[in-house]
């Protein structure tokens, strides 16, 4: 990999942590996409989680950015073993092993949860208001945005909540819940892969992969 030291192009990075350089990569590269595409005054629906590990820096500047522009970031879980609502409750903490595991017994068709204010002790930047939500007889997700967008527009959270359940209906998946705009989108990076094909460019770069890259193709 050495002969790649001095080469001129930008995109080749030299790591001892690929996993983390990887995942950093993939973080700016989504905040500056959602930061230089929003029109002012969107709504704007982000698959992933508002506050999360080394991210959170990352997406509380993203989120203050698409805010000044008097945008409404809104963000969608699938999947966390958060514990923030079960674990004030010693009963709920012997019959769930998370948030969405109580979610899911919980919560009945085109219901959803009380919302939940949680602000970090050690960075009062992050805070954020959130609710589970389960449009369709499935499986919930949650739902969430930053406090400061919560107060803002408040007067209009039902309204929002509304659009959102329609989402959810007109995508109509009962397995996979998703708001039909990001599922839209998802669709589009995968297709965008396929024409890149990545792996045949990084062969042209002289780039090989490892026998643990190929080993189950």
């Amino acid at each position: 990999m050495r002969k790649f030291e001095n080469h001129d192009d930008d995109s080749i990075i030299f790591t001892k942590d690929v996993g983390k350089s990887r995942n950093l990569i993939m973080i700016e590269s989504k905040i500056r996409h959602i930061s230089d595409s929003v029109e002012p005054g969107s709504l704007i629906l982000i698959d992933g989680p508002l506050i999360g590990g080394n991210a959170s820096h990352y997406y509380y500047k993203m989120d203050e950015c698409l805010r000044s522009l008097n945008c409404i970031p809104i963000y969608f879980v699938k999947n966390s073993s958060s514990r923030l609502i079960i674990d004030h409750y010693e009963a709920m903490q012997k019959e769930f092993n998370n948030d969405f595991h109580w979610a899911v017994k919980f919560l009945g068709p085109l219901e959803r949860t009380a919302f939940v204010k949680y602000t970090d002790v050690n960075n009062k930047n992050n805070s954020k208001v959130f609710t589970y939500i389960k449009v369709l007889d499935g499986f919930p997700e949650r739902i969430e945005m930053h406090t400061k967008t919560f107060d803002k527009h408040i007067s209009e959270i039902g309204k929002i909540m509304e659009l959102v359940s329609y989402f959810f209906i007109a995508q109509g998946d009962y397995t996979n819940p998703q708001v039909r705009p990001i599922a839209i989108a998802e669709k589009y990076a995968r297709e965008g892969l396929k024409i890149l094909n990545i792996p045949v460019l990084l062969g042209r770069m002289g780039f090989h992969p490892t026998i643990n890259q190929v080993r189950f193709r």
